[in-house]
């Protein structure tokens, strides 16, 4: 059965179908009285919210108190609801499968504009390069694969190298089957399968031209991912960075 466009349905109709679907992979816990929503309607929401593309959560969680749930908690609490069930949220936006192939990118995900870092107090982000340009913030460093899904993915500061990453990401390279993976000619290496450079004296005999072709899949997946918001909105912290990313890759 095929998931209908929730943004055509109705608030409170979206709300719990999607609440439905997160329910299992939600721990169990105790259920305080002070709660008045329960986890898997407070994610459903959150998603929501990046579905609808409202890029402030402040004027989202008004716009639903008002209009559909008063009785929504405050907001303050439904944010330090929500950074408590990151890591859930990062379950929900990958699971491990076997591949063939994967293609392996990163993506800027800047926190700041390169001329106003030096008064940027963000904790943890650095100055990086890009095929963009110079970022200051972090990069999402994930594999893609050949359907264009994003089936892992890391966040790291924007100065660490595209390979170095990987290799950190590869640790659990058995868990999905061993695939191959194709990369850009940043990853060159014996590890990945990548275009020969320019002035190259000798060709990887491992490269196809059937292989730069499926590698657009993975910047496709990234394209999809800034139209669903991946650089809207503002983000003060580290984790609220993590909440936002899960819920764009795990829409």
């Amino acid at each position: 059965m095929c998931r209908p466009d929730l943004t055509l349905l109705p608030l409170p109709t979206a709300v719990t179908f999607l609440s439905h679907w997160i329910a299992p992979y939600i721990p169990a816990k105790l259920l305080h009285q002070h709660e008045k929503i329960s986890d898997a309607d407070l994610l459903a929401v959150a998603l929501l919210q990046k579905l609808h593309k409202m890029p402030y959560f402040s004027r989202w969680w008004r716009f639903l108190k008002l209009n559909h749930f008063p009785h929504f908690p405050s907001e303050p609490q439904a944010r330090i609801r929500l950074a408590r069930l990151t890591l859930v949220v990062e379950q929900l936006a990958t699971e491990v499968q076997e591949l063939d192939f994967v293609a392996v990118d990163s993506e800027p995900l800047p926190v700041s504009t390169f001329k106003r870092a030096p008064r940027c107090k963000f904790r943890g982000a650095r100055h990086g390069f890009s095929t963009a340009g110079p970022v200051y913030g972090f990069k999402l460093h994930a594999w893609s694969a050949l359907n264009g899904k994003i089936v892992r993915y890391a966040i790291r500061p924007a100065n660490e190298h595209d390979f170095s990453v990987l290799c950190e990401m590869n640790r659990n390279w058995p868990a999905y089957g061993g695939p191959k993976q194709i990369g850009d000619k940043g990853y060159q290496s014996g590890t990945c399968l990548t275009p020969p450079k320019v002035n190259a004296k000798r060709i990887d005999p491992r490269w196809k031209p059937e292989y730069g072709a499926a590698r657009k899949c993975v910047e496709s997946a990234f394209s999809v991912l800034a139209g669903a918001g991946l650089r809207w909105g503002q983000v003060k912290t580290y984790l609220s960075l993590r909440l936002k990313t899960n819920c764009v890759v795990g829409l």
